[in-house]
């Protein structure tokens, strides 16, 4: 049992590492060696953007105000799936479109995915716009996406999401971390492996999205961008198209989210083995490794290396103090500290330790297709 601990803990730093420490420069290095690419010409696409709803009745007006004044070359549409909502989001969505959104009631949750297989099947449009009913688009937001498509060898295009706290709340440290992580979109996205888009706001050519499981838990934003970069098509970093948010209210309702998503992360573990496979797009695989698995991975091998710890005398007080750590932050995180270091590294670890959960749930077959939207300041 100590060789075992002692070989998973090693395998948590080293995962951790490369993902935060080797691949953000190496990733950046080989972004500035990428040829640079001349936008092509082209036609005005006809635009789609779809929003799978659910108890959404008091932001959903102001979100369909916020895209009818969207200005777009092609023509452009909405379409909001309401999944199973029990409050008033399909009359609020109505109103506010005055006839110009196709709402689509279903009577039953069933969660994100499969409103979405339903929207993109009845969608003729040549690009389809995926967001959601708490984002709001900054001016200009769907040209500059729709403007990533004139190049015909580009399948998918991820926006820019910004994290805001209002005024008066106190928020998390989850801009500083989200700042980073779009640096590396916007590398990966030169190489065009731009993994992960921003669920607030990336697009896709219609005819290449597939249909999601209907079990997929939050992971859409992977999804969709990954298959079309599986097909061949190049997935860029759309810098100019910006959304913006709300930020988590506090580490607790981040960590829900993170759990929520390591449970998908697990289930992409499973299923998309081809990922794994380097030889025919060695920078999708890469990205996918470094930026995605490595850290699904990381938490969950220091996790199991605790546990496997407390079957060996020497190492069982230190497996019992780290998982007893682990207990601590997940039970303190709505009263976690929000600033400074501190703040920094107590939000780093509690959604480390919620994603690890989440992904040894995936992984072990649990599904929850069904979930509630994080709550935000």
């Amino acid at each position: 049992m100590t060789a075992v601990a002692g070989t998973l803990a090693a395998l948590s730093l080293l995962l951790a590492g490369w993902s935060y420490l080797v691949y953000p420069p190496l990733v950046r290095r080989l972004a500035a060696r990428a040829p640079a690419r001349a936008p092509a010409g082209g036609g005005a696409p006809s635009v789609e953007v779809v929003i799978s709803a659910a108890d959404e009745e008091k932001v959903i007006g102001a979100r369909i105000e916020n895209l009818l004044a969207q200005e777009t070359p092609g023509p452009m549409s909405i379409s909001v799936g309401c999944d199973g909502s029990a409050d008033g989001t399909a009359a609020a969505a109505r109103a506010a479109g005055g006839g110009r959104v196709r709402v689509v009631e279903f009577p039953a949750r069933r969660g994100k995915a499969s409103v979405l297989n339903d929207l993109v099947r009845a969608s003729s449009a040549e690009l389809l716009v995926f967001t959601d009913a708490n984002t709001a688009f900054e001016p200009g937001a769907v040209r500059a996406l729709a403007a990533a498509f004139t190049a015909p060898d580009v399948g998918a295009a991820c926006g820019r999401l910004r994290f805001e706290t209002p005024s008066g709340a106190r928020g998390t440290p989850e801009t500083v971390y989200w700042d980073r992580e779009t640096a590396l979109k916007e590398a990966e996205g030169a190489l065009g492996v731009c993994l992960g888009a921003n669920g607030g706001i990336y697009a896709a050519r219609r005819e290449l999205v597939l249909p999601l499981p209907p079990d997929t838990t939050s992971m859409d934003d992977f999804l969709i961008p990954v298959r079309v970069a599986r097909s061949g098509r190049r997935v860029v970093f759309a810098g100019d198209a910006v959304a913006r948010e709300d930020a988590a209210r506090d580490a607790g309702a981040e960590a829900s989210r993170r759990f929520r998503i390591g449970i998908g992360a697990g289930q992409v573990l499973r299923r998309e083995r081809w990922l794994w496979l380097a030889r025919s797009r060695p920078f999708l695989t890469l990205a996918f490794l470094s930026r995605k698995a490595a850290r699904w991975l990381a938490p969950l091998a220091g996790l199991a290396a605790a546990v496997v710890a407390l079957g060996s005398p020497a190492l069982r007080p230190a497996g019992a103090a780290a998982l007893a750590a682990a207990a601590l932050l997940l039970a303190g995180a709505k009263w976690a500290p929000r600033n400074g270091l501190a703040g920094r590294l107590y939000y780093f670890g509690v959604i480390n330790v919620a994603l690890a959960l989440g992904v040894a749930a995936g992984l072990a077959g649990y599904a929850r297709p069904v979930w509630t939207r994080t709550a935000r300041s």
